[in-house]
């Protein structure tokens, strides 16, 4: 290490790299801090620290990028995160290039390769290491100082015109150069050893937005850690170039990673692979679903790979994605997917199931989950089609829009209240809010000669029963308080679970919500059997749980954040034989005791609600082993 560090130094190769990318970009002076940034980066105390025991014999050993790591530790957390960059373990790394088919043992000396958010290199270094690698088995070499001069050579130029790396971080793109001298040095030696003057060239390392890329340049591997950021954290500016780009994913709600995952498809060759790592959300979210119908149209998915969460100062968890570009419908459909929730478990499932499962990729499901999540879509009517049915009128709403602290502002300029906004810019002059002007729209309790101007307001629920009620002003103009007639005689439904399973109660008497409860009522229903009650019966039972989390879900096998449109594609059985209609008033009855008794003992509230719980079953048909499976699930959580 110290020699290539001498090397670097004494030849001025960072000037060089600096002053190529200096005149492409045609930057300004100014930009000379970069390159004393990375001088600083390689004083050789910063390797000491790193406790990495460097040994001449393991090259091919030293699977990291080191001058990426130091630059990694002392940059700011936030510049990271504005960019949504975030290093790649090296575990990562080897994975998706062995999974992609990239390694040494197939003929890859002629198949271009891209990492079109490069970042210092990671993917990039590795993918030169496995290439030289190939060179030496071609060769019959088993050690680099084996080779000849002319073998050296054409191993440098190899990499320069097969391995290609694209990032919009001018500091990054100039330490992936770095790294690829660092990973060639040894072939450089081998040359020098004869003709002393070589250089190495500079690389095809382009400092540029990879949005802007020709995708009419095709490659057979596209490999990578996309940028994790969500659409309100990508700047005006590159939402811009995104709209001009026409992305077909690029509709509603998206997160930057998934137009790098329609641009890396587009890149490929027809038969290419593509290996990235990318946040779980690809799974299941429902504002994803474009981008996995997108994947499931253009590429046999070849292995999704649950890998949890791998990077410092990342919050999310991640998944690989290995897929291959495939124009053949009928190959794509009969794909095996290989799933992997764990190194040492696999198994497979048809690419043709993901349209069962309206292209969600619900990698957790067994034969007997998805045999139970098909068997409930077929058989019975989701809540939001219950209008279709003759005679029913039923609405579901949520409740007044507040933040979560529930203090509002008043805007002087538009003489309007709104939820207190982070940025305290008025939502709809733009104009600076005044602090001073913050107050609690909700109260714990009310003086009598303010009753006339406060409702009661559901702060707080459990399963069955309202556990907090306050107050909430209702004079307050600008606040979207929402039609009163959704907040009486309705189910309420809270957002987050109650030990895994879903949280509802029910109230008769006029109390507002916050948006974080959902608000179903059933305004007419033909039968007297299908009534709140029943519903209620029905929603906070074990069954329509584990359907929820099944197909809401994910491998973590923990309860989703309850959105309103999955709440509508809830499974609602309609009593309708005088058998069911019996059933139906059991479940009622039931119901009603846990409604009424607000100090039940816990044995006897988890004895009605097991009564509940069968009677569900019994109505829906469930077999008793399936009922046995669903009550073994939630024992396991």
């Amino acid at each position: 290490m110290e020699e290539f560090i001498e090397y670097l130094l004494k030849e001025k190769i960072i000037d060089y790299i600096g002053e190529f990318y200096k005149k492409h970009l045609n930057l300004q002076n100014r930009e000379n801090n970069y390159i004393n940034i990375i001088k600083n980066i390689l004083k050789i105390k910063n390797f000491k620290n790193e406790n990495i025991k460097w040994r001449k014999s393991s090259f091919f050993d030293l699977n990291c990028d080191i001058f990426g790591i130091i630059y990694e530790r002392i940059r700011d957390h936030k510049d990271k995160k504005v960019l949504g960059e975030f290093y790649t373990p090296p575990i990562v790394v080897n994975y998706i290039l062995k999974a992609t088919g990239y390694n040494q043992e197939n003929q890859i000396e002629f198949k271009k390769l891209i990492d079109i958010s490069c970042g210092s290199g990671s993917f990039i270094i590795q993918a030169t290491r496995v290439l030289i690698l190939r060179f030496l088995k071609l060769f019959n070499r088993k050690e680099i100082s084996e080779l000849t001069v002319e073998e050296a050579k054409k191993i440098i130029f190899y990499v320069r015109d097969y391995i290609h790396g694209i990032d919009i971080n001018l500091i990054a793109c100039i330490l992936s150069q770095i790294n690829i001298h660092f990973v060639l040095f040894e072939v450089l030696k081998v040359i020098r050893d004869s003709e002393e003057t070589y250089c190495l060239p500079l690389f095809r390392i382009k400092c540029a937005n990879a949005l802007l890329l020709n995708k009419k340049e095709k490659f057979d591997f596209v490999i990578g850690n996309p940028p994790y950021l969500f659409i309100r954290d990508i700047s005006e500016k590159i939402r811009e170039i995104i709209k001009k780009q026409n992305f077909e994913t690029s509709n509603g709600q998206y997160d930057y990673y998934q137009i790098f995952i329609e641009l890396g498809i587009n890149l490929l060759k027809n038969n290419g692979k593509l290996g990235y790592i990318i946040p779980d959300s690809i799974l299941a979210l429902s504002n994803r679903g474009r981008i996995r119908k997108f994947i499931n149209n253009t590429t046999k998915i070849n292995e999704i790979f649950y890998v949890g969460s791998k990077f410092e100062d990342s919050i999310v968890s991640n998944v690989i994605l290995i897929l291959e570009k495939e124009i053949s419908d009928f190959k794509r459909e009969n794909n095996l997917i290989k799933i992997n929730l764990d190194y040492n478990k696999e198994r497979f499932i048809l690419q043709k199931t993901l349209k069962k499962w309206k292209f969600k990729f619900l990698i957790h499901l067994d034969d007997i989950d998805s045999f139970l999540i098909d068997y409930l879509n077929t058989n019975f009517p989701k809540l939001k089609d219950l209008n279709k049915e003759e005679g029913f009128n039923i609405t579901l709403s949520r409740g007044v829009e507040l933040t979560k602290t529930g203090e509002i502002i008043y805007c002087k300029k538009c003489k309007l209240f709104f939820p207190v906004p982070k940025n305290l810019l008025c939502p709809r002059c733009q104009g600076k809010l005044d602090k001073n002007n913050i107050e609690k729209i909700i109260q714990d309790a009310i003086s009598h000669n303010k009753i006339q101007n406060c409702y009661p307001f559901i702060y707080s629920i459990k399963r069955y029963q309202i556990k907090e009620l306050k107050y909430i002003h209702m004079n307050k103009h600008g606040i979207n308080y929402k039609n009163l007639d959704i907040y009486s005689n309705r189910i309420i439904i809270r957002q987050l679970s109650q030990n895994n399973l879903i949280c509802a109660t029910y109230d008769k008497n006029l109390s507002l919500t916050s948006q974080s409860f959902y608000n179903l009522k059933i305004n007419i229903s033909p039968l007297k059997e299908f009534n709140h009650e029943f519903l209620l019966g029905l929603i906070n039972s074990k069954l329509i749980s584990y359907y929820f989390i099944k197909s809401f879900g994910s491998y973590k096998k923990l309860f989703p954040r309850i959105l309103i449109e999955k709440i509508k594609s809830l499974p609602i059985k309609i009593p309708q034989s005088k058998e069911e209609k019996k059933i139906a008033s059991k479940i009622i009855d039931k119901v009603e005791i846990l409604l009424k008794n607000t100090n039940i003992k816990r044995e006897e509230f988890a004895r009605i609600q097991n009564d509940i719980d069968r009677q569900v079953f019994n109505l829906y048909k469930i077999s008793d082993s399936h009922k046995h499976t669903i009550c073994d699930f939630f024992t396991s959580l």
